[in-house]
């Protein structure tokens, strides 16, 4: 990848490079030349090329802190429509050349699919994500400011949840969510006897206690395990952002699941910079339920 002076010169010199060729006056030398690019049409060809092209160095430009994605394609869409349509305008005063609201259309086509294929590699070359999710409102906030730098699935692995009627709940909302924003839900098997299993001995621990850490190490492993058995490049979990949750242990017990697995553990606090705050909000603007407990029966008596 080229540095950004150099990308912006090479923006500069192209656009020049387009009026010079759309508006200079054609010779009787290149007449007969004219008329064959004409008579088979490839004026809208070099249109669309021209500033499918332009398109393309400008996405090129594209750089992530400034904002999202998605609003710097626009940005390029209008500038490079606005400069199509200009171009043709000055050829109306230029006595061998003609406007013609074809040529102008085909380059708007280049322009829009330049971007959309400038959209597909960008998206290619995102790492992929898989993000444990237990509450859908979290895990539509957290998908949503993790999703300009990870394509991200989600992974609903949740065998603590009692009862079955919450479990189906809460998936639903998942399911509902995950058509919404367009993203891969991955669902497990719920077995909630290998969960009770798992931390028999510790149904009296109090909440975050020695059965909150066994639950955590649980869907971190098989998160982490998922991941690497999909070739997924991270794995993480929505669990940091509950402020009843210890996310120092979600945090350990992460990158210990990174070892054990070979796969990179995508390490965040969610709650912090008002995450949990945030989350609640767009679960009330997008009617999602939000349970009262965290889902198992111990959690649910507390």
């Amino acid at each position: 990848m080229l540095n950004k002076f150099p990308k912006i010169l090479l923006v500069i010199s192209w656009t020049i490079f387009i009026f010079v060729i759309l508006t200079k006056e054609i010779s009787s030398d290149y007449s007969v030349f004219a008329d064959i690019v004409k008579t088979f049409q490839l004026d809208k060809l070099i249109h669309f090329l021209l500033f499918g092209i332009l398109a393309f160095l400008l996405l090129d430009c594209y750089e992530k802190k400034n904002h999202s994605f998605n609003f710097y394609a626009f940005e390029v869409f209008v500038l490079g429509a606005f400069y199509a349509l200009f171009c043709e305008w000055v050829q109306k005063f230029i006595y061998t050349r003609t406007s013609d609201i074809f040529d102008l259309l085909a380059g708007i086509l280049g322009i829009a699919l330049f971007i959309y294929f400038g959209y597909r590699r960008i998206q290619k070359q995102k790492p992929k994500l898989l993000l444990h999710i237990c509450c859908v409102g979290c895990g539509v906030y957290i998908s949503q400011i993790l999703k300009n730098d990870f394509r991200v699935s989600l992974y609903f692995y949740n065998p603590n949840i009692f009862p079955k009627e919450e479990y189906d709940r809460r998936l639903i909302e998942a399911e509902k969510i995950a058509k919404k924003f367009k993203l891969k839900l991955i669902v497990e098997k719920y077995d909630h006897d290998f969960w009770l299993e798992k931390v028999r001995g510790r149904e009296a621990d109090r909440e975050r206690g020695e059965r909150c850490l066994i639950c955590y190490e649980e869907r971190l492993r098989r998160t982490a395990q998922k991941a690497k058995e999909l070739n997924f490049d991270f794995f993480s979990t929505t669990l940091t952002m509950s402020p009843h949750k210890d996310a120092k242990a979600i945090s350990d017990l992460g990158r210990v699941m990174e070892k054990k697995f070979g796969i990179k553990f995508l390490d965040r606090d969610f709650k912090k910079q008002d995450g949990f705050k945030k989350s609640s909000e767009l679960s009330r603007q997008l009617g999602l339920y939000r349970q009262n407990y965290c889902g198992c029966e111990f959690s649910r008596k507390a």
